[in-house]
């Protein structure tokens, strides 16, 4: 008799950390059988920049819409563009692999429109601005949405208890469809605001994490294990006339004081020059800036000097925004620096390339929102991206992401703060068991 084993590759699969805070998440989303009352089935994911929120969010998805029939909705919201279209690529990509049937994938946001209560069942992604808007046209849309949801899901949970949003996350939640929130940086700020601990109440102070296992932190682990790049931090300094005291609290920077940052030429040529000599080193950089009108100056200046530049703001028109992502983003063509203000915060975990930020000063001095900044390139080895990366670091950001777990409002995460950290070159080992601590 003969006998074979093969190994069998999932189609969406997800690497151990990922698995266990799936898992987590579902143990708090799933009702038990035969509950009569259903309860608060509200939890939020907190994972550095590139762990894999999306995949993890979209495999969860995929989870609650299998459990439902035809007619179920799962609801995802984000306030981006870019958020929006990366969620919507994710979902078809897990749905085609997890799914037990057939579904529609509904786009609501920017130009995209759709008649919300004649949908048929599947996933409806959707812009916050364009929703609620819709909302204000239409006072009950988002009680029927919600009587016909198997799940919400927030993207960038921290800005569910804005104003402008608090409203449609809770009507969405009438008839206590399972919440799930995602996020990097639950708080607005280093310190615990009361902002804070209205997100904490609306996510029934429930949160997951990846589990350290022996490593300090989820950063450390996901660094010593090659999900996360090793990062270098390059301070560049430059001499200018511009005040610019260090904020409060861990607040923003003065938007006057970022465009003054912004008009200063000698800076600006600072950041040029920086940028031109990442350039011979990596094949894309990426270089947040403090004003619309700076980054502009900066890509005016790399043509002057015959280097192919490209710019991305608010301003750019959508379709030629996500061409120039999308260039950014692909593996050929000639080097490429891609210079921004207020747009690549988010959505960009995929990119593989080093990146040399040398304008991080673009509101880089608020910790919690510099951390998505600084989160853009560090995917590791075994995301098919870097060992270490590269961070230039200009006047107006701090030296080094916090990450922190601010996790004071779960009594069972209280006081765990995540910073960076030496750690040794020890490589995951298997798929169970403790990873053995990190020794600096």
């Amino acid at each position: 008799m003969a006998y074979e084993s093969r190994m069998v590759t999932p189609g969406y699969g997800l690497h151990p950390y990922q698995r266990q805070v799936a898992a987590d998440v579902l143990q708090r989303l799933v009702a038990p059988e035969r509950e009569v009352v259903l309860p608060k089935r509200r939890v939020i994911a907190h994972l550095p920049t590139g762990a894999g929120k999306t995949r993890i969010a979209s495999s969860v998805a995929c989870h609650l819409l299998n459990r439902r029939d035809d007619d179920a909705l799962v609801v995802w919201l984000a306030s981006a563009e870019e958020l929006c279209e990366q969620a919507a690529e994710e979902l078809e990509r897990a749905w085609s692999c997890l799914g037990n049937r057939e579904t529609r994938m509904h786009r609501y946001w920017g130009d995209f429109d759709l008649a919300l209560r004649d949908m048929p069942g599947g996933f409806l992604v959707a812009g916050l601005a364009k929703l609620r808007e819709a909302a204000a046209r239409d006072r009950s849309l988002l009680a029927h949405l919600s009587a016909s949801a198997a799940g919400v899901i927030f993207d960038e949970a921290h800005q569910a208890v804005a104003p402008t949003y608090a409203f449609v996350t809770e009507q969405l939640l009438t008839d206590r469809p399972p919440l799930l929130g995602l996020t990097a940086t639950p708080g607005r700020t280093a310190q615990i605001t009361d902002e804070d601990e209205a997100l904490a109440e609306m996510f029934n102070r429930e949160k997951v994490s990846i589990d350290p296992r022996g490593h300090g932190n989820p950063v450390t682990f996901l660094i010593t294990n090659g999900y996360l790049a090793d990062p270098r931090f390059i301070r560049v300094e430059v001499d200018s006339d511009v005040s610019a005291p260090e904020p409060s609290g861990g607040d923003d920077y003065d938007h006057d004081i970022l465009e003054a940052l912004g008009e200063d030429a000698r800076r600006t040529e600072k950041v040029v020059e920086i940028t031109a000599k990442a350039l011979l080193r990596h094949p894309r950089v990426l270089v947040f800036c403090p004003s619309v009108r700076n980054a502009e100056q900066c890509h005016r200046r790399m043509r002057e000097l015959g280097l192919r530049s490209q710019v991305v703001t608010a301003n750019t028109p959508r379709e030629r925004r996500k061409a120039l992502i999308e260039a950014f983003r692909s593996e050929g063509g000639d080097r490429l620096a891609l210079f921004n203000y207020g747009v690549l915060t988010a959505g960009l975990y995929a990119l593989r390339h080093i990146c040399d930020s040398g304008g991080a000063g673009a509101r880089g001095g608020c910790p919690i929102w510099g951390d998505s900044c600084v989160g853009r390139f560090p995917v590791g080895s075994r995301f098919r991206g870097n060992d270490v990366a590269a961070w230039g670091l200009g006047d107006g950001a701090r030296c080094a992401p916090s990450w922190r777990y601010r996790a004071e409002w779960i009594p069972a995460y209280a006081g765990m703060t995540v910073g960076y950290a030496k750690v040794s070159r020890h490589r995951e080992r298997g798929q169970r068991g403790r990873f053995p601590p990190t020794r600096e």
